[in-house]
């Protein structure tokens, strides 16, 4: 990857702006007119792993569900958990909450289609669900809050802004590409949320860093411009190897751990690819915009720099 090293990746700067302004109105649209794909731990409801001793289709599942209850449910067919029987079929069920006479007329209707047995069986009222929803919510507005403060205190306050602008560009492309492939949310997808904004971060600081040192090392030669992409020239093939390993491990989840940890492997690897290129396109392309606007367009020489702090 040497020709890595040799791009002048902030005469892109204001093209790399663009390109994510872009990708966040994609994103927000897909928001929008898909909407996301809420499990019962958001919504309230009721979860059924169902699994039948013969062949049942989705379709006979449907209409026996819809002929006891008189509503329409969110199933699924999932891999068969466990024996040995080759004619078994398994679904997952996710309907409103419902009556102990509603759950009895379902399991009737079921009954007739094949002998079957309740694997498990999962219910959330629609106060746990909003209780959930709220903490998700905290959770991350505090993680961000707390994360400008210390890349205020460590580096400076513009940096701590932009790292926070692009953990936040993150989050808007995760939700944007689950809401268009329909994956389910559950309480996985808060996990995985913290999870994609710690690795994100970590990686802005690593290339904000290498920044700040430069900044104050700068030769008497070199445009802001120059010392700018020399910085990431130096760190964006780390950048893209540890990238790559977890993408590697993610995606071997996605396809070998099936659909329990569908939701945490899918936002944890769209989180990972933004969070990789953001550090670059978001977060150090709005720190070089808005510093060299600052100076009015005349960065401070290396001998008026402040010095690191420790």
């Amino acid at each position: 990857m040497s020709f890595l090293t040799r791009v002048r990746y902030m005469r892109y700067a204001r093209q790399y702006v663009i390109f994510a302004v872009v990708t966040i109105l994609i994103a927000l649209g897909a928001l929008l007119f898909r909407g996301l794909n809420l499990g019962i731990d958001f919504t309230g409801g009721l979860l059924l792993d169902i699994q039948f001793e013969k062949t049942v289709t989705m379709e006979q599942v449907r209409g026996a569900v819809s002929q006891a209850l008189g509503m329409d449910a969110q199933i699924q067919q999932v891999e068969v958990k466990g024996g040995d029987n080759p004619e078994a079929t398994e679904y997952l069920m996710r309907t409103p909450v419902l009556t102990d006479e509603q759950k009895a007329q379902l399991f009737a209707g079921l009954t007739q289609l094949s002998p079957y047995e309740l694997v498990g069986e999962d219910a959330v009222s629609a106060t746990v669900s909003s209780e959930l929803t709220r903490n998700a919510l905290l959770a991350i507005a505090i993680a961000l809050v707390l994360q400008v403060i210390y890349i205020s205190i460590r580096f400076e306050f513009r940096m701590g802004v932009t790292a926070v602008v692009a953990l936040v560009h993150d989050m808007i492309i995760t939700l944007g590409v689950v809401a268009l492939t329909q994956v389910e949310i559950s309480s996985n997808f808060v996990a995985a949320a913290l999870t994609v904004l710690g690795y994100s971060m970590n990686d802005t600081v690593v290339v904000l860093d290498r920044l700040r040192e430069n900044l104050h090392s700068r030769r008497k030669d070199e445009s802001f411009e120059e010392m700018c992409s020399r910085s990431i020239q130096e760190v964006v093939t780390r950048s893209i190897y540890t990238g790559v390993s977890v993408i590697m491990m993610l995606v071997a989840m996605i396809v070998l751990g099936g659909s329990t940890i569908l939701d945490l492997s899918v936002t944890m690897l769209v989180g990972t690819l933004a969070g990789t290129y953001s550090s670059i396109v978001v977060a150090a392309a709005l720190w070089f915009l808005w510093e060299r606007n600052h100076q009015g367009g005349r960065h401070p020489s290396p001998a008026k720099a402040r010095p690191a702090k420790a």
